[in-house]
């Protein structure tokens, strides 16, 4: 069984959620990565896949998906140095 992230644990879905929820979160986050992208707020990341799911979906790739589009400048975290 897949380990779920800590993110995730409290949803109360079914399993197969859990695998696409938990799935979707790694995917969009190892996509923003290989594009380059700022660091994105990873809370940000996991409410929009939590909606998504809330809404019936269970593909992983669309939750991914839906995640990830349309994050603004505003989603990215700002890195002190």
């Amino acid at each position: 069984m897949t380990s779920v992230n800590p993110i995730f644990e409290s949803l109360s879905v079914d399993p197969e959620q859990v695998t696409a929820v938990n799935a979707a979160y790694e995917l969009a986050c190892r996509t923003l990565q290989h594009i380059g992208q700022l660091e994105v707020d990873r809370e940000i990341i996991a409410r929009r896949i939590v909606q998504a799911a809330g809404d019936g979906e269970r593909d992983a790739d669309k939750l991914c998906e839906r995640a990830i589009h349309g994050l603004t400048a505003l989603d990215y975290r700002q890195h002190r140095h």
